[in-house]
């Protein structure tokens, strides 16, 4: 599967057992970009993305490997229910569905946010991906 999907709860969950932040469960390597998605139940948004960030993933992932990494971060909304969604807005500190980030690890200051973006175009998204796998190359570089 190009897109690793990741439960908001197992993510949140992870994040309080080993006191790491969501960046850094995210985005564990560096000389990567970390694309993630934050999803959520209903969310007709989310729904037409998906095809076209799977296509996206398919592209990049062909042409960079293992330099790009996809991942879903889906809320669920049981019963109409918006107590995950405020979770999630908490931690990860977005508002609408579907988030895009780019997130990079970095030798100094860890893991961090390179790019946000609500429901974005995908050339402009395969834009910053791509420049994040360039500058994620070079942060790798410039460690050894």
């Amino acid at each position: 599967m190009l897109i690793n999907t990741l439960e908001f709860a197992d993510l949140q969950t992870n994040v309080l057992k080993t006191h790491r932040s969501y960046l850094e469960l995210l985005a564990p390597e560096m000389g990567k970009a970390y694309v993630i998605a934050i999803t959520r139940d209903e969310c007709s948004a989310c729904k037409r993305q998906k095809p076209k960030l799977e296509k996206l993933a398919k592209i990049l992932t062909e042409k960079h490997g293992s330099r790009v990494v996809f991942t879903q971060v889906h809320v669920r909304r049981p019963a109409n229910s918006d107590k995950e969604s405020l979770r999630s807005k908490d931690l990860l500190g977005h508002y609408f569905y579907p988030t895009n980030l780019i997130l990079l690890k970095t030798q100094d200051r860890g893991a961090i946010e390179y790019h946000r973006s609500v429901s974005p175009r995908m050339s402009d998204l395969k834009r910053s991906i791509e420049t994040a796998i360039e500058i994620a190359t070079m942060l790798e570089k410039e460690k050894s």
